[in-house]
């Protein structure tokens, strides 16, 4: 069977008052004066290892095996509302042999320890509940009673898996296990299982052991096995739960019947007459051979009575009293406890065919009026507690199976005065209040209050408590104290703001940027930490985070947290989960990691920028998987950063191995968070500069502000315009919709316009003034100041026209080489000059063959000019053919480029030893910067390649061309670095005219 019986699965519960007192109480209902405490251990049938499959039952030798059983159903392991505990039995089963007994209700414990405990070691018995008396239309009796019907199904399925699988036949085999794999998981997409991803996560992680026999996964090669499990699954692939269990139960039928059990007799009528004997919901029906069929002998309505008489031979004879019978029903069997487990299975059977306790065996020196009395089974279950406020649209059904036991952490409750509610969590109301610490100080505090005072809700409620204790992070919500007894309060620190998803709400029109990345990234903090402690969140959601202060927020609700210990992921199976927020896998398959938490960060980060709208709010829940498996990802929030949403898709890729973790993304975050503070201080620079130039107390004779520029000899010298045009034009023509404007001014239009350098946006911010830093320290040094700076500016000027004149001949000089011919009528000056009259006027040619040099110098054997040249001929290349390229071609241009740039490094890395030892760090530190874009292109390379067919395709490509473009124009700076530094060493020669 399923079971995991293993040492490491017993874990003892310290009960904490409140549940000491539930326990007591039930307990008041079954036991007497019946000498000292035992324990029970009570296993159950289940089809995983994750969770508990035993319960500990505290009773007495005069508690009868009938009020064991009560007291588990009641107590909710099994589920909700159990109608017919008349099926239920427990079997007392030796594990070193096969030794079996079925525990009669009306048994006392003292009754089993002297019968069959005290025959072996007692660590050496196992107690098994399992469901023995089958009604003959199960299916429709168990509709009412699905709980029972649950707990059959796994009963069924583990004896097929641990008797019966290896028996099967192939065919039989895959359609028995690829209806558990669609029952098992119900929510995953109809096309789930073809998803290569989806099927090896089955097949690695999950096993396919727990669905198919080991006979049938041995006998064939992977691929053929993975190929014939997707085409059975397709049969079943739109069933819903409870039409997998049926059609399992159909199926398996053909091989076993698993509602009757047989016995091999004899029938005593004079003579004996060796049969199989069938007990079943139909009756009792004889079978004298094995493939015959059975011969009906007595309805369970016409029994009235039954009794074993021991025989001297070790044998027993069991006589059944039938209505209208003229004689006895006599059966013997081989011994004893064989004719009592008979007994026990017909009295059972009649017992719920006539829905009475009272027994039909007949037992002389039996004291009948020795029995327990039994508490009432509830019919129904206080569902209130389910999150009202959230609505059922956010928190679907999927158990819970680590219920947490609870460590003391008390604080008195007087310490505490309630205010109003603030609103409906999980469990029940919360409150503000006022909490007043031993040293006087009065803090404000949130206090969790819990409706459902039963045992197994109470351990959930605590639950959350026992995390928090353990949790210290700045932006974690701090636990303040438990109190234990009725009613059971939680008491965390209270934050003035309240929820996240609300105060952005109410301000969304005031929150920056900045501060929505820095809320962001201090979220990401909190489950960098949580991924420390191998805890997994799986409640990732605005409405989940608390807000402190205007800059802080803090991570909160861990009722869903799960510690994953050793273990690689955590397995839920019925508990409320919100599946517009969940990765793929913890939807199809239950199976939360940290992976799984980085997709609900990146979720909870588009609520943020979308100012605390929900996820897919168009979308139902059960629409969501299949919008996720097509491709489908939430688009990008109006105002989002670019690099923001590029890491959020990132954190959407299906494959949960190719998700970033949350320590890569503290470091990506906060260069957004940088990024977008540099872009608000220059935009209050622009508006303090507009302010102060429409200030009617502006003085124009004071010299402007000084302009803000890149200083020329970081990078080398100011690009020339030739260059310009290549880089500038060539880049954004074939990619005219890039993000990043281009800077280049035609040399017409610059005539008059100071013409800055060209450089990649990241450094941009970094620059510095040309003009040295005086303080002005009177109206003349000032005056002074703006004059040296109005020359400097002129002759910077005056030498980029020189520049621009220089290009725009050697444009004409290009242009003539390459139509040397000349117009058709060369011989006619005349002609040429009416011609260029008559003519429109003509674009510069684009030059891309041979673009201009960046400075005066002779490139002749320059390699690390070519390797420019060749690196942006490459990344031209990629920009005119992205529109025809495939995905799956992306890489191989991606690799000419990254071919390409190790040539140029390695060209760099040669001349570096002949350059002065002060300009290798610069030249070496953008060597490494040149890396770190030739990374972010490739992992742009992989986001377009997994959205190929979404609806971020094209932003995708954007963000990929982007990518390009920076590295190539940071290749044009490391050239002019290198030049700089070969004119200052005497190592470059003149350009020959």
């Amino acid at each position: 069977m399923y079971e995991v019986m293993s040492g490491d699965t017993l874990a003892w519960k310290v009960p904490s008052p409140r549940e000491s007192t539930t326990a007591s109480s039930l307990e008041s209902h079954f036991s007497g004066d019946g000498g000292p405490t035992k324990i029970l251990k009570v296993c159950f049938c289940t089809n995983n290892n994750l969770g508990k499959n035993f319960k500990l039952v505290k009773c007495d030798s005069s508690w009868q095996i009938r009020a064991i059983i009560r007291s588990i159903l009641i107590s909710g392991r099994l589920g909700p509302n159990i109608e017919l505990a008349g099926c239920y039995g427990l079997l007392l089963k030796h594990l070193k042999s096969e030794e079996l007994h079925w525990l009669h209700p009306d048994l006392t414990v003292g009754e089993v320890e002297q019968r069959y405990e005290s025959h072996h070691v007692e660590a050496e018995w196992r107690y098994d509940l399992r469901i023995r008396y089958i009604p003959v239309n199960f299916l429709e009796k168990f509709k009412d009673d699905r709980s029972t019907f649950l707990y059959f199904y796994q009963q069924v399925r583990s004896d097929y898996m641990q008797y019966h699988a290896s028996k099967v036949s192939d065919g039989m085999a895959l359609q028995l296990g690829c209806l558990e794999i669609r029952r098992f998981y119900k929510d995953m997409n109809a096309k789930g299982l073809e998803k290569k991803s989806n099927f090896e996560l089955l097949e690695k992680e999950v096993g396919l052991d727990l669905f198919f026999p080991p006979e049938l996964i041995n006998s064939m090669k992977s691929r053929q096995l993975r190929k014939l499990i997707q085409q059975t699954f397709q049969q079943f692939a739109t069933l819903k739960e409870d039409d997998c269990m049926v059609k399992f139960f159909e199926t398996l039928r053909e091989f076993t019947n698993y509602d009757e059990e047989v016995f091999q007799c004899e029938l005593v009528q004079g003579w004996s007459l060796s049969v199989e004997l069938v007990i079943g919901g139909r009756g009792i029906r004889q079978r004298t051979q094995k493939d015959s069929a059975a011969v009906f002998l007595a309805d369970f309505k016409q029994i009235k009575r039954i009794q074993c008489l021991p025989q001297s031979d070790g044998k027993a004879l069991i006589n059944l009293n039938v209505e209208g019978a003229r004689q006895h029903l006599s059966i013997n069997v081989a011994t004893v406890p064989m004719a009592e487990n008979m007994m026990d299975l017909i009295d059972g059977y009649c017992r719920l065919e006539h829905d009475t306790d009272d027994s039909v065996i007949y037992r002389p020196n039996k004291d009948a009026n020795a029995r327990t009395s039994l508490p009432e089974l509830p019919t129904s279950r206080d569902t209130s507690s389910i999150r009202h406020s959230m609505g059922s649209d956010i928190y679907c059904e999927i158990l819970d199976e680590r219920p947490r036991s609870v460590v003391k952490y008390g604080i008195d409750r007087n310490d505490i005065v309630l205010g109003r509610i603030l609103g409906e969590g999980f469990f029940g109301e919360v409150y503000d209040g006022v909490y007043k610490k031993a040293d006087g100080d009065r803090v404000n505090v949130a206090v969790k209050t819990c409706k459902d005072c039963s045992p197994d809700v109470m351990e959930k409620f605590m639950s959350e408590a026992v995390i928090m204790k353990n949790l210290d992070h700045q932006h974690i919500v701090k636990l303040i104290g438990i109190i234990e007894e009725d009613p059971v309060w939680i008491v965390m620190e209270l934050y003035q703001y309240g929820e996240l998803g609300n105060y952005l709400t109410q301000n969304q029109h005031k929150l920056t940027n900045t501060t929505l990345v820095l809320f962001s990234l201090q979220i990401c903090k909190a489950l960098v930490y949580l991924e420390g402690v191998n805890m997994v969140h799986r409640d990732i959601a605005v409405r989940n985070v608390l807000v402190a202060s205007p800059d802080c927020v803090k991570l909160g609700d861990f009722g869903l947290s799960r510690y994953i210990e050793d273990e690689e992921y955590y397995k839920a199976s019925v508990t409320r989960l919100p599946i517009k927020w969940m990765a793929p896998e913890s939807i199809n398959f239950r199976r939360f990691t940290s992976a799984s938490d980085v997709w609900m960060f990146a979720v909870c980060v588009w609520e943020i920028m979308s100012s605390g709208q929900q996820p897919f709010f168009w979308l139902e829940n059960r629409d969501v998987i299949n919008q996720l498996e097509q491709g489908i990802r939430l688009p990008k929030p109006d105002n989002c950063p670019p690099a923001l949403y590029s890491l959020m898709t990132r954190c959407w890729s299906y494959d949960p191995r190719e998700r970033p973790n949350f320590t890569e993304l503290v470091v990506k975050i906060s260069d957004v968070h940088r990024m977008e503070k540099e872009q608000e201080a220059e935009r209050e620079r622009d508006r303090a500069r507009s302010t102060k130039f429409f200030d009617p107390k502006f003085n124009f004779n004071e010299p402007p502000p000084k302009p803000s520029r890149m200083k020329p000899g970081r990078f080398g010298n100011t690009l020339s315009i030739g260059l310009h045009i290549q880089l500038n034009e060539a880049l954004c023509a074939s990619s005219p919709d890039l993000a990043s404007p281009c800077e280049y001014q035609s040399p017409v239009d610059s005539m008059n316009t100071l013409t800055l350098p060209v450089r990649s946006p990241r450094r941009r911010s970094m620059g510095e003034s040309e003009f040295p830093r005086l303080e002005a320290n009177s109206r003349e040094d000032a005056q002074r100041l703006w004059q040296r700076e109005k020359q400097h500016m002129q002759d910077t000027l005056r030498r980029q026209k020189e520049q621009m004149m220089a290009d725009e001949k050697w444009l004409e000089n290009k242009e003539r080489l390459l139509d040397p011919m000349g117009p058709e009528d060369t011989t006619s000056p005349a002609s040429a000059e009416a011609d260029t009259e008559n003519a429109p006027p003509e674009k510069p040619p684009r030059v891309s063959a041979q673009p201009a040099p960046t400075a005066e110098l002779d490139r002749t054997d320059d390699k690390v000019y070519q390797s420019v040249m060749n690196l942006v001929k490459v990344v031209v290349q990629l920009k005119n053919d992205i529109t025809t390229l495939q995905p799956e071609q992306y890489i191989t241009i991606i690799q000419s480029v990254g071919m390409t740039l190790r040539d140029l490094i390695l060209n760099v890395d040669d001349i570096l030893p002949t350059l002065h030892e002060s300009v290798r760090t610069e030249i070496e530190g953008t060597q490494k910067l040149l890396n770190n874009d030739m990374a972010e292109l490739i992992s742009k390379m992989r986001l377009a390649q997994q959205n190929a067919i979404t609806s971020l395709k094209e932003e995708c490509k954007k963000q990929m061309l982007a990518a390009a473009h920076t590295l190539a124009m940071d290749s044009k700076n490391m050239l002019d670095a290198v030049d700089q530094a070969r004119v200052r060493a005497n190592l470059a020669k003149p350009a020959t005219l």
